[in-house]
This record gives structure tokens, C-alpha cells and sequence, in this order.
């Protein structure tokens, strides 16, 4: 028998669609726990990165995320991340401006690489809900 995830979802008992979401939110930690992992290696160890690592999202679907709202909570996140200029700490001009680094932060992608290293086991604690859905709807 072939079905879609979603018609097995739409298949699913309420019991069922719980025990996905709470699948999927394990699934989302691991990868978070990943993330913070990468997040402290950053610089010369980072404690404000793997602090503001996060899950957003739901059922539908969950991401991580770090930095926090607007970067506030880690504002070298970004930079890191993505291998861009940052604002010097306590520099700012006469006319209230932020004074820019000249040179970049060395690149270092935390977040995919938090991913990667917790991706198989994320899709493991993940694929248990096939085996829920296989028990559950007789496939």
C-alpha cells in the first residue's frame, strides 16, 4: 500500500496525531542539542549562542533557531552563521551609529552543522511514528 504522509496523518486518531507531534518535537531537541553543541565551539566558546537556541513551530513543522528575537540574545549568532561584519561592542558615533568590524567573523554555520551531525539521529526518533502509523492503521 502507498499513502502519502499526509493521508496517514488525516488517517490518524487525535492519540495518534499527539504522539507524531511529540515525535517530532524529540526529533527537533536533538537537533537543537546539536546545534548548541556547534553554537559553543564559535569564537573562543561562545555561552550566549547555545543559550539562545530555540524550537519554533508545531505539528505542521519546527525550526531552530539562535540569536534570539532581532539577535538580542546572542548577537554574534549571525555573524558567525553567516560569516559577516558585526558591530564593534560600545562603538558608536557622534551621531548615534554603530560603528562597523573592517573585517568579517570567521565563518562558522553552528546551525547546519547542528544539523548535520544530529540529523540521523533526529530522523530515527522521528521514524518511530512509522511504525505507530503501521501498528496503528493496519499498512
Amino acid at each position: 500500500m502507498s499513502a502519502s504522509l499526509g493521508t496517514l496523518r488525516a488517517a490518524s486518531s487525535s492519540q495518534l496525531k499527539a504522539a507524531q507531534a511529540k515525535r517530532l518535537r524529540e526529533a527537533a531537541e536533538i537537533i537543537a542539542n546539536a546545534v548548541r553543541i556547534a553554537g559553543a565551539k564559535c569564537g573562543r566558546g561562545s555561552k550566549r549562542i547555545p543559550a539562545s537556541v530555540k524550537i519554533m513551530g508545531g505539528v505542521a513543522g519546527m525550526w531552530v533557531t539562535a540569536g534570539g528575537p532581532d539577535g538580542k540574545e546572542a548577537p554574534n549568532a549571525y555573524p558567525f552563521e553567516v560569516g559577516s561584519r558585526h558591530p564593534l561592542f560600545g562603538m558608536v558615533t557622534k551621531s548615534g551609529e554603530r560603528i562597523w568590524a573592517k573585517k568579517p567573523m570567521p565563518h562558522v554555520p553552528f546551525l547546519e552543522e547542528g544539523a548535520e551531525a544530529g540529523a540521523t539521529e533526529a530522523a530515527e526518533a522521528f521514524s518511530a511514528v512509522i511504525d505507530d502509523w503501521c501498528k496503528t492503521l493496519n499498512l
